[in-house]
């Protein structure tokens, strides 16, 4: 007998999960793995993230009492002076509130926004949870298909043509995971005037990547294009990517006073508050210097220059170059029908087995034709690791 909700029949473990956990128990097993495939930062916060920590765990704020679902003060004050820092001045205490990290934070918009009889539109390739987390709303997926020849970004004739009346909700993600890609003023522009006439779409922004950009390129959001839109956007943030703090677990959203009264409804309900430690961490983080991120920034670019160099030198491999986040997603659909290799979860599957390297089979991001590989590790891993993916290619020439 069933014993089980029907709402568990409709989504999957997510893929970057199944896969990472492949590699523990491999390592576990004693065998050495170079995984490219969970979208780790690779470096660690500064020192004052860990004091703010320390402290917190030391005070045990109020006595061990429970916090508030928005967030503790500092993480709410240090959140208010990121947002001014980047530009988004107006925001106020009600504006804002805590979240259990990232995804916590688009389920919780999606719970609030989305529901059954409405569609949630994205680009895709998309991160590989955006099509369960809208299914667990009630809500339909409706992603919008960019291919490799659009470097993978959505053009305002994409968007317009998406949009019904049933279109609820519109998640951008810009820089992307999985694609690296980094949307220019211009093509922000064009989506923001899309979005504009069409004031029943609500905006969720994931920026969590806005931090990582090369190649001299800015960040430019759709509140810079269009600032009419904060009536109906909300910014999603975290401190997973930027600052090295995936597993400390804390998001941030910023989002118009009636919508982050029903985030706090959700939360209050459920996980009530984030903890104190974490939050003081993540306050820390936000309103503390940002100077090392040009380090970790350099870094990343010989990382991304080492995997493109190496995803060149393949005749049938092609790749965008990517310009922010930490992910490159080439094509590899030249590499399919060969050696019993039919898409591309058996091509990650063998890549992993006979190279022990570990990527993320582009199915799971909404396009079967490539794969991702996470460039942030250490310099010999990555250059290993890709000349074992090399290795693995030419075979199947």
């Amino acid at each position: 007998m069933n014993q089980f909700s029907a709402r568990m029949d409709t989504i999957k473990p997510s893929p970057v999960v199944v896969i990472s956990n492949e590699v523990r128990k491999m390592r576990a097993a004693g065998e050495k793995v170079f995984s490219f495939s969970i979208g780790v930062p690779g470096f660690l916060p500064p020192e004052h993230v860990y004091k703010a920590a320390e402290n917190a765990a030391k005070r045990d704020s109020d006595g061990g009492a429970y916090l508030s679902s928005r967030g503790v003060p500092e993480l709410v004050e240090a959140f208010l002076h990121r947002l001014e820092e980047d530009g988004f001045s107006g925001y106020t205490e009600k504006e804002v509130c805590a979240q259990m990290g990232g995804k916590g934070a688009l389920f919780n918009l999606l719970l609030a926004l989305a529901g059954p009889g409405k569609e949630v539109i994205y680009p895709a390739p998309y991160w590989t949870s955006y099509d369960d987390l809208v299914t667990l709303s009630g809500a339909t997926p409706k992603p919008i298909y960019c291919s490799a020849d659009q470097n993978y970004k959505l053009t305002g004739a994409q968007l317009e043509a998406a949009i019904t009346p049933n279109t609820q909700v519109f998640m951008f993600n810009n820089p992307s995971n999985p694609t690296g890609m980094v949307y220019t003023e211009e093509e922000v522009k064009e989506i923001a005037a899309v979005l504009k006439k069409y004031p029943h779409v609500w905006v969720i922004s994931d920026d969590i990547y806005d931090k990582l950009i090369y190649d001299g390129q800015k960040f430019h959001h759709l509140l810079d294009a269009e600032p009419t839109l904060k009536d109906r956007l909300a910014i999603v943030q975290s401190v997973s990517k930027s600052y090295g703090m995936p597993c400390w677990r804390v998001g941030m959203v910023a989002a118009p006073e009636a919508l982050i009264n029903q985030l706090l409804t959700l939360v209050g309900q459920t996980l009530f508050h984030l903890p104190a430690v974490p939050q003081m961490a993540a306050a820390a983080a936000f309103g503390g210097d940002h100077s090392f991120l040009n380090v970790v920034k350099n870094d990343f670019v010989q990382n991304r220059n080492t995997t493109m160099d190496a995803l060149n030198s393949l005749n049938n491999i092609q790749c965008c170059q990517p310009s922010g986040a930490f992910y490159a997603f080439p094509n590899i659909s030249a590499c399919l029908g060969k050696n019993d290799i039919n898409n591309d979860v058996e091509f990650c599957q063998k890549l992993l087995q006979e190279q022990q390297v570990a990527c993320i089979p582009g199915s799971a991001f909404g396009d079967p034709n490539a794969i991702r590989i996470s460039y942030a590790t250490d310099a010999d891993t990555l250059r290993q690791g890709l000349q074992r993916l090399c290795d693995f290619v030419e075979k199947l020439s």
